[in-house]
């Protein structure tokens, strides 16, 4: 079934697979990545995280009981992210 652990998996092997497609003179393949895991997402999870109120769910699978837990799964998960907006965001910079 679907977790948030595996969306959130989902996303950060999607953020790697951007990353070595740009560092390996492929840009072009991050539209394809994009693309792809957009009409997965559009396909397959939208029920489910309608059914959870959308994607401010996430927050409710974490118990942070030590406020300086840096090490924290959803750290590494939005620090992932982060690294896939910012290789989205320099391919299609030079494009516009």
């Amino acid at each position: 079934g679907i977790t948030w652990g595996k969306v959130v998996s989902l996303y950060a092997v999607a953020a790697g697979l951007a990353v070595d497609c740009v560092r390996h003179a492929q840009p072009a393949m991050v539209h394809t990545i994009v693309d792809c895991l957009g009409e997965f997402v559009r396909k397959t999870l939208v029920t489910w995280l309608k059914r959870r109120g959308g994607w401010a769910d996430i927050t409710k699978c974490v118990v942070n009981t030590d406020p300086s837990l840096r090490s924290h799964w959803l750290v590494a998960a939005v620090c992932s992210f982060g690294h896939f907006l910012k290789t989205i965001f320099f391919v299609l910079l030079p494009e516009r």
